[in-house]
């Protein structure tokens, strides 16, 4: 699996497949319901998708377009395309919380603002790199401030970069990352941001908590090192591993990330910043795919996390 996205009404879950499909799941049930798109020889697959705040729409990533889906009808109806910069991968979605504008972050160190009622595109707003095909500049995550008033991106180039949205200048940078930050989002009260990321130096997984107001950052949870037998591994035997996507509960309480390297979904109590649980991936498929970067979901109600494995989904309750 590529890309997971619930509904805000948790009962759906949109899946897109390695193939290029795109389907909508019964979210407790895990079975499909709906297929929004055939796979194809044209379709990569599915990098991400979002649903918007209302439900309404769903939107996807594959290759150089953004795909604007109708849920209730179960249908496209539109495609957005930048024609102003030549074909470049869209790496992350995100809605605005409280408007019809939709982002998307691509690999031209830029991020589209779409208008999702007449589909025209509204701003681009380009990193001070500038436009370049380099992957050293791609745009990884975007994400708008839970008030809508700033949107943050976190950049291939070792940086997060925070812009005021009225106007598109950028009020503050992050630098001096280890590695990039594959994945960011705001908890449910808007004071903290999390990102997803790794320690160049000790191939740690790592989530960077950071205050929304300030940039600071107030804490590194770092994922803990162990085998399926629950033993602890040397550090110079150790593989590289990455939090490839985070999510807080939407109560708040606790802070949840995905691992590649060792597949892994870790918990961790914000309060507190100490490790809840760690569920280890390899114990659901048949063929552990270590170096997948599999997605997860948190529900928006609060009792579901969803993951990709290796050709599947799982599903987990939470407590």
């Amino acid at each position: 699996m590529y890309a997971l996205a619930f509904s805000p009404d948790s009962e759906l879950l949109a899946v897109g497949l390695l193939d290029g499909g795109v389907e909508l799941w019964d979210a407790r049930a895990l079975t499909p319901t709906v297929k929004l798109r055939e796979p194809g020889e044209r379709y990569e697959g599915a990098l991400c998708l979002a649903f918007s705040g209302d439900g309404r729409l769903l939107a996807g990533c594959d290759g150089t377009s953004t795909i604007l889906w109708n849920v209730a009808a179960r249908k496209e109806i539109a495609t957005l395309t930048d024609t102003e910069i030549d074909p470049v991968e869209v790496r992350s979605l995100a809605f605005h919380p409280h408007a019809d504008v939709l982002a998307s972050a691509n690999m031209h160190a830029t991020v589209n603002l779409w208008d999702t009622r007449t589909h025209e595109k509204l701003a681009t707003l380009i990193d001070p790199i500038g436009y370049t095909k380099s992957r050293e500049k791609t745009v990884e995550s975007v994400a708008f401030s839970r008030d809508g008033t700033t949107i943050a991106t976190s950049h291939e180039a070792r940086t997060v970069r925070f812009r005021d949205l009225s106007t598109g200048e950028i009020v503050s940078t992050i630098d001096g990352l280890e590695l990039p930050v594959l994945h960011l989002t705001y908890s449910p009260d808007g004071s903290l941001l999390a990102g997803g990321t790794a320690s160049l130096k000790t191939r740690d997984g790592q989530v960077k908590l950071w205050s929304a107001d300030s940039q600071k950052e107030v804490a590194t949870l770092t994922v803990p090192y162990v085998a399926a037998s629950g033993e602890q591994i040397p550090r110079k035997e150790r593989i590289a591993r990455y939090v490839n996507s985070v999510q807080f509960s939407p109560d708040g309480r606790t802070v949840i990330g995905s691992v590649n390297g060792e597949p892994l979904i870790v918990r961790w109590d914000v309060a507190t910043r100490k490790l809840v649980d760690v569920e280890d991936l390899r114990t659901h498929q048949d063929v552990a795919d270590h170096a997948t970067a599999h997605p997860m979901r948190v529900s928006p109600d609060g009792t579901m996390i969803a993951t990709g494995l290796s050709s599947d989904v799982a599903r987990w309750r939470l407590p």
